[in-house]
């Protein structure tokens, strides 16, 4: 599940009286109900606005052998979408005073010689240039990844002249993170986001049992397995999630000033936009696009009602799990889905919501 751009001409559409009159809640279980029907769904979706939900449901089964039926408290794999987990860790380091982002992250733990002078920022939005381990098919575990790292200790370009998405990146920020605050990942998770957000079905794996969502492929064999570092342990809820924005927009968990900086849409040196923050994919609403006066003319307003307002979202991919987390920053609305037998067309699915939220065709009519 990957996407980038996919809601550049959906984003602003809200905004004073775009929405239909028709019930929005009939429209989204309609529209679910399609891929649930065709068997391309098997997991849970919420939309929320504000404190009201919009629409849950949870369809097929957590486990296909014991015929567990999936909940909007069934515990899945989350994959990346933990990076906004990560990334949220290091600002709550940087408010404290124990690091700054703007530091070489050389500077707090050991790395190999080619990465030691990188700006933490860089790990956190994918232009540090080191390369992937995935992508070098290394083991997913920690002495793996150090190993290949520290006998590779090459970058593949100059930090911040290119976006290269890279699981590599968050894993260093992992170890930064444990050793910056003296706690292990999960613990720092559990104390610092999960207990203040009240995400109580929600873990950064360590390798304990816990009962949760079985992974399958298509043929509903089982592909199962869950990793315990920075860049995709994290097992939640759709429940848990809803709480987690709620809780991170809310100043619950960090100041706004923190989050204006974790929520920058990131330049490279030749002022190339990524559209990705510290952890977040952005889609910035002041941005110019080719519907951008047509929803001016629209929703009434001028252009200045649009500077620094964004929707923020990321995917998420792990053996069968797939997950995709959404916020809207202008309107308070949450788009969550987590499955357990990941389906490519689920990102259709994702865009097709969106087409409901934001009313899409009429707005190009």
């Amino acid at each position: 599940m990957t996407k980038q751009n996919i809601f550049l001409i959906i984003i602003i559409l809200t905004l004073s009286g775009c929405v239909q009159k028709q019930p929005l809640s009939a429209r989204i279980d309609k529209t679910v109900g399609k891929y649930v029907s065709d068997n391309r769904l098997n997991g849970s979706v919420i939309i929320a606005c504000k404190d009201s939900v919009i629409f849950t449901g949870s369809f097929g089964y957590a486990n296909f052998n014991t015929m567990d039926t999936i909940t909007t408290s069934t515990i899945f794999a989350t994959g990346s979408v933990t990076k906004q987990f990560t990334a949220t860790a290091i600002m709550i380091l940087q408010e404290k005073g124990l690091l700054s982002i703007d530091d070489s992250i050389g500077k707090y733990i050991e790395v190999p010689s080619a990465m030691q002078n990188i700006p933490i920022k860089y790990f956190m939005c994918m232009t540090s240039g080191i390369p992937n381990y995935v992508e070098n098919d290394i083991a997913f575990n920690k002495d793996s990844v150090l190993a290949f790292h520290f006998k590779t200790d090459t970058v593949y370009f100059p930090a911040n002249t290119r976006f290269h998405y890279n699981n590599s990146n968050y894993f260093f920020l992992g170890l930064l993170i444990e050793n910056v605050s003296g706690m292990t990942y999960p613990d720092f998770m559990k104390e610092n986001i999960f207990n203040t957000a009240g995400m109580k079905n929600t873990f950064a794996y360590n390798g304990n049992k816990i009962k949760r969502a079985i992974g399958y492929d298509e043929n509903r064999d089982e592909n199962d397995f869950l990793i315990t570092s920075a860049d995709g342990c994290i097992l939640s809820t759709v429940n848990d999630l809803a709480l987690w924005n709620k809780a991170l927009f809310g100043d619950k968990i960090l100041t706004n000033a923190s989050r204006e900086i974790m929520f920058e849409s990131r330049k490279t040196e030749d002022g190339t936009d990524i559209n990705y923050g510290l952890g977040w994919e952005i889609n910035n609403i002041g941005k110019s696009s080719s519907l951008f006066n047509i929803i001016i003319s629209k929703c009434g307003k001028g252009e200045n009602d649009y500077k620094n307002k964004y929707i923020v979202s990321h995917t998420g991919n792990i053996s069968s799990f797939g997950a995709y987390n959404q916020y809207d920053t202008v309107n308070d609305i949450s788009v969550i889905l987590l499955t357990n037998q990941v389906n490519p067309a689920l990102i259709n699915l994702i865009g097709e919501i969106n087409s409901e939220i934001y009313d899409v065709k009429s707005v190009r009519n």
